[in-house]
């Protein structure tokens, strides 16, 4: 068995950052913008994964559309009428340029080899004067066994953020980190011991993670703890956070 498998245990959409409080609260910092757009607005997905961000942004009334490398996560968000997906490369859209007038991408560029394609890819597709949202981990300092979980092949500083994205032509109109100090806490005292014991653990043999799981999906549960999430907000000025949330507009040429 390779260390990859070893530690790499959970089902295609089982994974706690797909669904409960920490999901949701990241949900709603991509909603809160793409509530500004024009309604109508052809936004990309960019991967669209379950597709709940995708359908939400859909009751928005956006023409969403996704892309995914997992075939998987294309064809079940193009079923649940989430999005019209495609199965295809970040790095290399099957898109034509200016095509949208926005694109998403949560907590995506950390799990590729090369990011910077993926995010000049994101810069081509979007049109002039469009606008591209996306979070992504932060700080190095705060790597635990979670991203090795996650497969994260890094974290990332707000500088080399601003970095990445103005060199593909995008214009930074915020970039913040997020999570401090309660989304922090919650990582350290609950999800990274449980993700510690999902990677040595079958999640249909254990019943103790099976029912953390069911538990996650139960709505004013994850609504009670995203309203402590909340208290975040009052500490956004702290430049310190276990996520950055980053705000671009494509310049016109």
């Amino acid at each position: 068995m390779s260390p990859a498998s070893e530690t790499h245990t959970h089902e295609w959409g089982t994974q706690p950052e797909m669904f409960g409080p920490r999901h949701e609260t990241r949900l709603g910092m991509f909603l809160r913008r793409t509530a500004r757009l024009e309604r109508g607005s052809r936004i990309l997905d960019a991967a669209v994964g379950l597709g709940q961000l995708a359908g939400r942004m859909t009751s928005q009334g956006h023409r969403v559309f996704g892309i995914d490398y997992s075939f998987q996560a294309a064809l079940f968000a193009k079923r649940a009428g989430r999005a019209s997906t495609v199965v295809g490369d970040l790095a290399r859209m099957p898109f034509r340029d200016g095509s949208f007038d926005a694109v998403t991408s949560g907590e995506t560029l950390e799990h590729l080899d090369d990011d910077e394609p993926a995010v000049f890819e994101i810069a081509r597709v979007l049109r002039e004067r469009g606008r591209c949202f996306v979070t992504v981990p932060a700080l190095e300092m705060l790597r635990t066994s979670s991203d090795d979980y996650y497969e994260h092949r890094r974290r990332y500083e707000k500088q080399e953020m601003r970095e990445l994205f103005e060199s593909a032509g995008l214009e930074i109109e915020d970039l913040s980190y997020w999570g401090f100090p309660i989304v922090l806490l919650y990582d350290t005292v609950f999800l990274i011991p449980m993700n510690k014991r999902r990677a040595k653990s079958d999640v249909a043999d254990d019943s103790a993670l099976r029912a953390i799981a069911a538990t996650g999906k139960k709505r004013w549960l994850v609504r009670a703890v995203q309203a402590v999430f909340s208290i975040d907000r009052l500490f956004s000025w702290v430049p310190f956070g276990p996520g950055l949330v980053l705000s671009a507009e494509k310049k016109s040429s």
